[in-house]
């Protein structure tokens, strides 16, 4: 093309020189001259524009050709130009060549954006593979291609994945992984090619080869440096070496370590949310929406079903005794016993603590519903060895029936929660049906509804004031805890606090509640408000608690609040016992006030007062309650204020309901006293009120004072 062109342009130019020395050569005038110059320009024009109309006329269909070629490139279509003149053809064929690779990898990226697409859909990862390794096969052009899956719960063992050309709907195949072949994937960053394929080592290969495949590419998917899965690619025939191959195969690798990876996580925050971490078992979410999807089968289907509420008996014995440790190892025994119990159509679920509900689906009758209940007791009370020693654990069962005894999840629930309170009345490790009758009942709480009231916050905190006798001043106040239960109202401690002792739990509340003085203590101090003294009940279990003692030092350093600022409420029974001696002692050395509880009521004596430092005596409502007409209560009463006064003892009275009462006890020189008759328990915010208008006026009477 270049020369063909340097001729044309030399001959343009050389025609007009010619013919002008042709026209000089015929005369030797001057005016010739001029003739010959524009002869020679004339004839330049024309030879030029002879010039080039042939070179427009020969190159002008390849240049445009080529032009539309670019033009069509970028717009993606990708079209070939056809060949055209000699001198152009190699530059045709590079641009041919061009558009052939652009077209591959457009088509190889478009077949990568369907992958992502694939990946990214709801209902995680096996149900796309098929679609992806048609799409492996369309890049690669290999005859067979499959993704091994390894199993979660044998890593030995692997599912392949298999597409073929002509083949459809290709089973799932498992093989057993070879160690030594996994070390070897794991260590390698890029693919590997298998010529000769070994049915042992190389068993995720067996499958392709069966399909026909003799040789093979491999690619690790590895996450966090272990090998979760591996892409293969098989082909009949060698397969030319080309490293598109191994790019698109490390692309499509990569891809699928991202979607192992989301699957993974999505199903681990699937399971956190909806299993419970201990036994595996279905958590409360989980639990409530397959018993609302039983209860929809129930309405349209005419289906009938069961809910059993399971509560372990005296659990917290066993976290007590034993340890948790032991106690979760308990949990997860119970929950294998209740599987073993149903059928696998039916959901067994831990609802939290020692609490587990089954969902019955499908049951004939209440008599079947009750045979499955029995079989899970007896199978609970089976011994449970712990520590090289046997131990019995028994249920209280609840059963509810659906749709006769509720068609919501929380009728249900609380239907057979209440048939569950009733075994437990009776006499536990038994099971009870739900019966209407049983609506108007108060259960007696458990250890695991106190459990949940501690986690559900539903304890909470009621202060009543104490005053002086002699001048009315407000000289303390004593906490006094309350239940606000979901169902029953409010609960007195009498109510809960005998089971809380029973199960053990009083510790574990008497922490909250020592937390929730102090704490409040602390906050009236910091307004300026805070009581004289802040007076606490403390349990026998409390003070026998290796903890008690540390816990009473942290709070008070928690809180920098001064030991005297607290008042521990120590009942008789705690004196009665040596064993407790060099407690009291330990307490009293913190600083602590210690005050003797419902002194008189059967345990006490001068003696035990004498031996321990005791500083306050609380005098028993039960005494108070025929004060002043009866001459012998009266008495007693009398006789133990003059006792603990020449101890040097302070004397609070308690249950003053009366002014009768309240006469009687500033006669005898009573130093302390509380009441209804003076206040009712208060809540925190109204405490704070009383204790605002206190400051008020005593700062409003010394101002007068100093007036």
């Amino acid at each position: 093309m270049v020369k063909r062109l340097a001729v044309t342009l030399c001959l343009s130019a050389l025609v007009p020189v010619l013919l002008v020395v042709a026209a000089l050569s015929g005369s030797a005038a001057v005016g010739a001259w001029w003739r010959g110059l524009a002869v020679g320009a004339a004839a330049c024009l024309v030879c030029s524009g002879f010039a080039l109309t042939y070179l427009l006329r020969r190159y002008r269909p390849g240049l445009a050709a080529l032009r539309g070629g670019f033009q069509d490139l970028a717009a993606t279509g990708f079209a070939e130009v056809p060949a055209g003149i000699a001198e152009l053809q190699s530059l045709i064929s590079a641009f041919n060549h061009c558009a052939q690779r652009v077209r591959a990898q457009h088509a190889n990226l478009l077949t990568l954006s369907e992958v992502d697409r694939l990946l990214l859909q709801p209902g995680g990862l096996e149900p796309v593979l098929d679609a992806i390794l048609t799409r492996v096969q369309r890049v690669t052009g290999c005859s067979s291609a499959g993704i091994v899956l390894r199993d979660p719960d044998a890593p030995w063992r692997g599912r392949v994945y298999l597409a073929a050309k002509s083949r459809r709907d290709l089973p799932v195949s498992r093989v057993a992984l070879d160690d030594d072949m996994m070390v070897t994937l794991a260590a390698e960053p890029e693919a590997l090619t298998v010529t000769r394929c070994e049915d042992t080592r190389h068993s995720f290969l067996v499958p392709l080869k069966e399909l026909g495949s003799e040789f093979f590419w491999v690619w690790p998917v590895k996450l966090a440096a272990h090998i979760e899965a591996i892409l293969a690619v098989g082909y009949e025939e060698p397969p030319v070496a080309d490293p598109h191959i191994g790019h698109c195969g490390s692309e499509f690798a990569a891809r699928l370590a991202i979607a192992l990876t989301k699957s993974a996580r999505d199903e681990q925050l699937y399971r956190q949310a909806h299993f419970d971490p201990l036994t595996g078992l279905p958590n409360r979410v989980l639990f409530c929406s397959r018993l609302s999807a039983q209860l929809q089968s129930a309405a349209t289907d005419m289906a009938h079903g069961a809910v059993l509420y399971i509560d372990l008996d005296h659990f917290k014995k066993i976290n007590d005794t034993v340890g948790h440790a032991a106690g979760d190892q308990v949990l997860s025994i119970a929950a294998q016993r209740l599987r073993s119990c149903v059928k696998d159509v039916d959901t067994v679920a831990r609802l939290g603590g020692d609490e587990f509900a089954v969902i019955l689906r499908d049951v004939a009758s209440a008599e079947a519903a009750e045979i499955i209940a029995q079989r899970i007791v007896q199978s609970l009370q089976q011994p449970v060895n712990l520590a090289g020693r046997d131990h019995t654990v028994c249920a209280s069962i609840g059963i509810a029936l659906f749709p006769q005894d509720g068609d919501a999840i929380d009728t249900l629930l609380r239907n057979a929660d209440t048939a569950m309170y009733r075994a437990k009345d009776l006499g536990r490790g038994r099971a009870m049906f739900y019966d209407s009758n049983m609506g108007g009942q108060r259960p007696v709480p458990t250890e695991t509804g106190l459990q949940l009231a501690l986690r559900r916050r539903e304890f909470s905190l009621f202060y009543q004031p104490q005053y002086s006798i002699a001048d009315g001043s407000l000289t303390g106040l004593e906490a006094l805890l309350r239940w606000q239960t979901q169902r029953e109202g409010m609960r007195q401690p009498v109510e809960f606090v005998p089971a809380a002792e029973e199960s053990g739990l009083i510790v574990d509340i008497g922490g909250w509640v020592l937390e929730t003085a102090c704490a409040q203590l602390a906050a009236w101090r910091d307004q300026g408000l805070a009581p004289p003294r802040l007076a606490l009940n403390v349990s026998l279990q409390q003070l026998r608690h290796p903890e008690f003692l540390r816990n009473i030092r942290r709070m008070l350093d928690r809180f920098s609040l001064p030991g005297d600022s607290l008042e521990l409420d120590i009942d008789e029974r705690v004196l009665a016992d040596p064993a407790n001696s060099a407690m009291i002692e330990r307490l009293a050395q913190t600083g602590v006030c210690l005050a003797l509880d419902g002194f008189g009521t059967g345990y006490s004596s001068l003696g035990y007062l004498r031996q321990h430092p005791i500083s306050v005596v609380k005098i028993d409502r039960s005494f108070l309650a025929n004060v002043p007409q009866d001459p012998t209560a009266a008495t007693l009463i009398e006789t133990v204020i003059v006792m603990a006064h020449s101890l040097q003892k302070r004397v609070v009275a308690e249950g003053i309901e009366t002014i009768e009462q309240l006469d009687f006890l500033r006669e005898r020189r009573c130093d302390c006293a509380q009441g209804y008759y003076l206040a009712r328990p208060l809540p925190a915010a109204s405490i704070t009120e009383l204790l605002g208008s206190r400051v008020y006026d005593n700062s409003a009477e010394e101002a007068r004072a100093a007036g």
